[in-house]
């Protein structure tokens, strides 16, 4: 299992504590670090009047502070730009960090975000529609010297984008959803990988069946599933006691809301949880590391986990 970790999170805002904890993930061994893609905090009322940064201007940043890790979002939200200016974006960034970025793309979803912002919020299933239109329009302007495209959404004339980017043939494109069978219909049809969020580990039966729609999606495409890589996000939660699990239990807010997709427990019981999903075809885990009662919980999981 190769993980990587989000170092924007509802509790994690300011530039100067994003990049202390990228530089301390990259000593720790992770493979990518990645950041929301959202203007705003997600969480409680307070939350939303703290320093929330551009998402693409982190990662710059990010670049030139790291060596060795990966950077990406978690996941760039299609709605919020033109895919052609998204383009020159990953671009830029790959040249900066020297072939480290990372493209993982989501069809957006929080409608307050839209309305706060002037984007106009169309229907899930139009979303969907231009992610889909998105995906093609990068991978021709990353490949193609000039590019002529007429879409539904979109029309390039005489599009030229260069630099070419220093990952060949182009950045890994990774389509992040909720679970969404057409999300993932397309990710394995027109993606390098696919991550899925809010996948709940009690319930293998239901994630098992994920996995094989996966699988049967990527042999109905001819694509070959060691070139897919299959990746989760999720929260880990390392407690040392019972006292400690039942201080979980009685949160409130955003982590409360989201404690059945969270993997709880002691080291052993969290090891044994991130087996049982490696085995079903999970190749990467997202995470967000934290816990009640232990010191440097992130450190731990370093050591004693991955």
């Amino acid at each position: 299992m190769r993980f990587g970790y989000v170092v924007r999170d509802p509790s994690n805002q300011a530039y100067s504590e994003i990049k202390a904890l990228t530089v301390k993930v990259e000593r720790l061994g992770f493979e990518s670090v990645h950041v929301t893609d959202h203007f705003f905090s997600l969480g409680d009322v307070e939350r939303k009047k703290a320093p929330f940064l551009e998402s693409n201007v982190i990662l710059a940043a990010l670049a030139t502070e790291t060596h060795r890790i990966k950077l990406g979002h978690i996941v760039m939200c299609n709605s919020f730009r033109n895919p052609a200016y998204s383009a020159k974006v990953i671009l830029t960034l790959d040249h900066i960090s020297n072939g480290r970025v990372l493209l993982w793309l989501g069809a957006g979803w929080f409608r307050n975000e839209y309305e706060a912002y002037g984007y106009p919020f169309p229907s899930g299933k139009r979303r969907v529609d231009e992610l889909e239109e998105s995906l093609i329009i990068f991978k021709k302007v990353f490949t193609e010297d000039e590019t002529n495209f007429e879409g539904n959404f979109w029309k390039l004339e005489k599009h030229i984008n260069f630099p070419k980017s220093v990952q060949k043939p182009y950045p890994q494109i990774v389509v992040g959803t909720n679970n969404g069978k057409r999300m993932i219909d397309i990710a394995c049809r027109e993606a390098d990988g696919v991550n899925l969020a809010y996948i709940t580990p009690h319930d293998q039966k239901s994630f098992s069946e994920s996995i094989s729609i996966i699988n049967e999606k990527l042999k109905r495409y001819g694509r070959d599933p060691t070139e897919f890589e299959i990746s989760i996000y999720t929260y880990i939660r390392i407690v040392d006691s019972q006292e400690a699990l039942e201080r979980i239990r009685k949160e409130k807010g955003i982590f409360k809301s989201n404690m059945k997709y969270q993997f709880i427990g002691n080291v052993n019981a969290i090891q044994e949880k991130i087996h049982e999903v490696e085995k079903l075809g999970v190749e990467k885990m997202i995470v967000i590391v934290e816990s009640p009662v232990i010191e440097d919980p992130i450190s731990l999981f370093s050591k004693e986990i991955m």
